[in-house]
């Protein structure tokens, strides 16, 4: 190391610059995990800026020095413009209900429904078994499937 010779350049006489030399990577060191930078925040864009309107003395004279031959136009048919009416105004529409309220207070009764849940009978609240009797009979009777369904109507 201690007689290292230093190079010369044949132009200039001036010693080359020497490039450090990275050391092999041993076999023990650990390999280096990128990192993944996050983006800087870019500056909003701004508007382009307008360009300024040529002066009317030099679009004259642009004009003046290479005159244009006008071309020849072809004759378009025009399409025949309908009359414009005046529309009738719309009749006010009634505001929409959101379905029927109920009137005062509600009560709870025990219908006796066929297959379809029309209600053929209705017993009052404390009667339930009574109700789910008849939903026996009848079911006994007809064949076909009857059930008890509480049912919200207006207290009388």
């Amino acid at each position: 190391m201690a007689a290292k010779k230093k190079k010369k350049t044949a132009a200039r006489g001036k010693p080359a610059s020497r490039k450090k030399a990275k050391p092999a990577p041993s076999k023990k060191a650990k390999k280096k995990v990128p990192v993944k930078k996050k983006p800087a925040k870019k500056a909003p864009k701004k508007a382009p800026a307008k360009k300024k309107a040529a002066p009317k003395k030099k679009a004259a004279k642009k004009k003046a020095a290479a005159p244009k031959k006008a071309a020849p136009k072809k004759k378009v048919a025009k399409k025949p413009v309908a009359k414009k009416v005046p529309k009738k105004k719309a009749a006010k529409k009634k505001a929409a209900k959101a379905g029927a309220k109920p009137v005062g207070r509600l009560k709870i009764v025990w219908a006796v429904c066929d297959h379809a849940l029309k209600i053929l009978k209705t017993y009052p609240y404390p009667a339930r078994k009574d109700a789910e009797a008849e939903a026996a009979r009848l079911q006994q009777s007809k064949g076909k499937e009857h059930l008890v369904r509480a049912e919200r109507v207006p207290m009388e």
